[in-house]
């Protein structure tokens, strides 16, 4: 009977152990459970309100103030170089970049075409030009651009792209002025030449006046992907104002002009002659 009674208490008190054990296990999992919860309900609000922002490119006021606002927040996933102040501009997204550079490009053209409309530089748009390539004497710009591309072929029905040549379309991108003293407005534009990599080559062409007809003379490459702030023509000196790569540790890279330079020409030989 002691025996009995003995494993009869053994496996009351084994029970209730047992029991203990298996409310901590229930609350564990409930505790579990409740984290897991808290959790999802956080992704969820933080979901909702990331959704909520509106787009940088939502409702600019202008092109300033777009600018103004994306340089202030510097947490965008895309973003594009400002060489005038040697920083990144930030966007939302590349759709919100594209429109970014859109209108700034809607702005510069629109005060281009006011500016030369009935002048000499009208000739300039549909003139010919020197080739990219030395086999080929020249080429004809047609509304201030020309690209040139392989023949066509089964495998590249457009033709593989051989270069491009772009007129630089603002109001600092070219002067009018008798170069050659014979008494008839000159003009001197920004060109631009790419070979289909990411160089984009700019060159200040002079083209002279001859009796009203403006006729390629020269020019002069003044850097790879540098930014143009003006061209400027007085008392036979040409002066470029424009925003270049810097050096050693100044250094961006190609893609990011920071550094301030002005580069003086003169027309020597019907050759720029740099100052």
């Amino acid at each position: 009977m002691i025996g009995v009674r003995t494993g009869m208490l053994e496996r009351s008190w084994r029970n209730k152990i047992m029991n203990k054990f298996r409310k901590i296990k229930i609350n564990e999992t409930l505790l579990a459970g409740l984290v897991i919860f808290v959790v999802i309900i956080v992704a969820i609000l933080f979901y909702s309100i990331s959704k909520e922002k509106t787009p940088l490119s939502s409702s600019p006021k202008s092109i300033s103030d777009t600018a103004s606002s994306l340089e202030s927040d510097n947490s965008g996933r895309y973003n594009t170089w400002d060489a005038e102040t040697a920083s990144s501009i930030y966007f939302d997204s590349y759709e919100a970049m594209e429109e970014y550079f859109r209108k700034l490009e809607e702005k510069d053209l629109a005060e281009y075409n006011k500016a030369i409309k009935g002048t000499i530089v009208e000739q300039v748009q549909n003139i010919a030009i020197p080739s990219y390539l030395d086999e080929e004497p020249s080429v004809q710009l047609q509304q201030g651009k020309v690209e040139v591309r392989e023949p066509k072929s089964d495998e590249f029905p457009d033709g593989i792209f051989s270069f491009g040549a772009y007129l630089e379309k603002d109001v600092n991108s070219f002067a009018i002025g008798d170069f050659n003293k014979d008494g008839l407005n000159d003009v001197a534009h920004i060109i631009a030449y790419t070979g289909g990599g990411s160089g984009m080559f700019y060159n200040l062409a002079i083209f002279t006046n001859d009796h009203g007809k403006l006729k390629y003379l020269t020019k002069e490459e003044l850097g790879d992907r540098v930014v143009i702030k003006s061209v400027k023509y007085n008392s036979g000196l040409f002066s470029v104002d424009m925003i270049t790569q810097g050096e050693g540790d100044n250094f961006k890279g190609m893609c990011c002009p920071n550094v301030p330079k002005t580069i003086k020409f003169r027309l020597e030989n019907n050759q720029l002659v740099e100052k």
